[in-house]
This record gives C-alpha cells, structure tokens and sequence, in this order.
C-alpha cells in the first residue's frame, strides 16, 4: 500500500496497445499505471515488486500466457490474496466469466466498456481491498496486544 502522496500503481495486462493506453488514459491521473504485454510479463512484474501493485486489470487471451494461467500463478504464489484483479474482457461467456471467478477475480468487466463504469469500479475495489488490509491490521494488533498481556 502507498504512502504519503504516493500514486497507487495499477498493472494494465493486455496485448493489445490500444486497449493499454485507453485504460491508462483514463485512470493515469489518479494512478501510477504499469503496463505489461502478455501473462507472462506480468508475472515478471509481479516477481520484481508485487507488494507495490494496488490492482491488476487483465484481459483474458493473451500470447504466451493468457490472463487464465496468470490468475494460476498469482494463487500458487498468494498474491491473489493482496492484489485485487479486475478482468477486462471481450471473451464474456458465462464460462470464461465463471472460470475468472473460481481463480479469484475481484470483477470482471465486459468490452466494449464504459470508462465511468471501470473507473468507478478500480476506486471501490482499491477502497475495498485497503479497509480489508486496515481490518487485518487491527485484527492483529489486538491479537498481539493480548498475547503480550498474558
């Protein structure tokens, strides 16, 4: 989570620039935005610094890993526990929608979208994700303080 005046980063994965670069014109202002080509750049990034990510919005098809294998990886690795993903798709069968959901999806937005919608979304699930971090905080704070009590 970000300090001070820190921007929030938000890592937009999408083979597709255009989609890249609507996605972070419209959130760039608030947001550090990190952008990654494909699944598995993503999880380059992740490994270099997931504790810096504040949400991931990922599209689904994708070369050399798609946002399927991604969503694997982040929960063998229990990053899905901290990073909220928002899935950005044209693919919104019930199935694929499903699947996203099962691998730990935070929302899942359907293309052709609109940017009120994710931007509304990306505030609520960052605002979201951060009072479950200040819970979880609290919660252990309590803990600790009995423990030290006894």
């Amino acid at each position: 989570m970000s300090t001070g005046n820190e921007k929030q980063k938000i890592l937009i994965v999408d083979d597709s620039e255009m989609n890249r670069s609507i996605l972070a014109d419209m959130l760039g202002d608030e947001y550090e935005i990190v952008e990654a080509v494909d699944g598995a750049e993503a999880v380059a990034r992740l490994n270099m610094d997931s504790t810096d990510i504040s949400l991931m919005l990922l599209d689904i098809v994708m070369p050399n890993m798609d946002g399927f294998e991604v969503l694997a990886v982040m929960n063998r690795r229990n990053w899905i526990q901290d990073i909220p993903v928002i899935m950005i798709s044209a693919e919104n069968t019930s199935s694929y929608i499903e699947h996203a959901y099962e691998l730990g999806v935070t929302d899942f937005i359907s293309r052709p979208f609109d940017g009120q919608i994710v931007h509304r979304r990306v505030i609520n699930t960052i605002m979201l994700y951060a009072k479950q971090k200040r819970l979880i905080e609290l919660v252990s704070d309590q803990i600790y303080e009995k423990e030290r009590k006894k």
